[in-house]
This record gives C-alpha cells, sequence and structure tokens, in this order.
C-alpha cells in the first residue's frame, strides 16, 4: 500500500498538469497573471506596480530568463514572503549535478498550458552513471512507460527529486543516500530525465542546480 501511495505521487508529480485554462486572465480578479505575446518583466511588472526582480523571484526566475505565451505567473499581493518561493530557500546544502558528465538540456522545464513539462531532459552523451543531486531517503523505485525505471528520493523542506530512463537502478527502498552516490546506469538511448518538486509544486530543476556546483 505504501508503495502504492509514492507510485500515486509520482503520477502526480509528472503528469498532473497546471488549472484549466477557463481560469480568467483578467489582472485585476486574480493574484495570478497570464503571459501574453509581447509581454516582459518589466512591462508586467510596471502594470501591477511591483519590481520586476520582485516579479520574477516569486516565481522562481530571474529577469534575465524569457517568459513564455500563455505562461502563468504569480503576482505579488503584498503578502508573499518571497525568499520562500526562492529555490535557494528550499536547500541546505548544495546541489550536486545529477550526472557524472555535463550534457546539454534537451527539453526544458515548462508549466504551459498546452505543453507542460514538468522536469528536464537531458541529452544522452558520454554520461552513463546517475547520482543522488541531494541527500535523501530513496522513497519509490519503480518501472513507468516512456520514463523506463525510476527513482524518487525524498529531501529535507518537502522536496522531492525524480531521476527517470534508467537501464539500472542501484538502490533499493528505504536507502539512505549521500549527494553524489549512485543511483543507477542510464538505458543506452536515453538521457536523463531528472525533476525536483516541492510537494506537488513542481520547481525548475535548472534553477535548482545553479545553486550547486
Amino acid at each position: 500500500m505504501r508503495n502504492l501511495r509514492y507510485f500515486l505521487f509520482f503520477l502526480g508529480i509528472v503528469f498532473v498538469s497546471p488549472t484549466s485554462s477557463k481560469q480568467s486572465p483578467k489582472p485585476e480578479l486574480t493574484s495570478n497573471y497570464r503571459v501574453v505575446k509581447g509581454d516582459s518583466w518589466f512591462g508586467i511588472a510596471r502594470k501591477f506596480k511591483v519590481s520586476a526582480e520582485t516579479l520574477a523571484k516569486l516565481n522562481g526566475r530571474t529577469t534575465s530568463e524569457n517568459l513564455y505565451e500563455r505562461e502563468l505567473l504569480r503576482i505579488p499581493n503584498g503578502n508573499e514572503k518571497i525568499s520562500v518561493s526562492s529555490p535557494e530557500s528550499l536547500i541546505k546544502e548544495k546541489p550536486s549535478y545529477p550526472l557524472d558528465k555535463k550534457e546539454r538540456v534537451v527539453k526544458k522545464f515548462s508549466e504551459l498550458t498546452y505543453d507542460p513539462h514538468k522536469g528536464i531532459q537531458f541529452q544522452r552523451g558520454n554520461s552513463s552513471l546517475v547520482r543522488a543531486s541531494l541527500p535523501g531517503k530513496v522513497v519509490h523505485v519503480d518501472y513507468m512507460d516512456g520514463y523506463e525505471n525510476f527513482v524518487i528520493l525524498e529531501h529535507q523542506n518537502g522536496l522531492y527529486s525524480v531521476y527517470g530512463n534508467l537501464e539500472r537502478i542501484q538502490v533499493t527502498e528505504g536507502q539512505q543516500v549521500k549527494s553524489k552516490d549512485r543511483l543507477g546506469i542510464l538505458a543506452k538511448d536515453k538521457g536523463l530525465y531528472f525533476q525536483m518538486n516541492k510537494q506537488k509544486q513542481s520547481l525548475n530543476p535548472e534553477r535548482i542546480l545553479e545553486v550547486g556546483i
């Protein structure tokens, strides 16, 4: 039963999409704002009378990152603790790169309603060893079509990390791992699928890894 609970939790992490497009895009009626063509961080910030840096940080981003049409942004209303939304505030130590060598990201994190992608997909290059990005506990090991063998780790502060497209898994459920510990070996024809969550809230893994090495 415990395994099933974590498996369903993983399904929620990967497949739960943002709320439907029926949400009102009118900024005055909600604390969210739907990005339209031509928007910029500074233009949206000016509209809501906040700084662009505050707006970007609340959404776990920086003003140097591109906005995407129909992306849903949180808008500060004066009550948010901005630092809580920052990925850097959720971790106690620097995360490690989940592969033994740096590889290009071929599919980026996206919260777009019509094209959600809750993690990042690395290119299958020279890397084969998959490593724990942060210390934690192995809470689920399983197989799923499209993600091959996968591992879910639970970390401090309600953080979870997901490692997919493994050919061979080298940890067991309940095992405690340290940062950079071996989790398994990648499938020969697929790059690593990597995902980070705060409970069921998806975080941009690239932003998390920027804090690390």
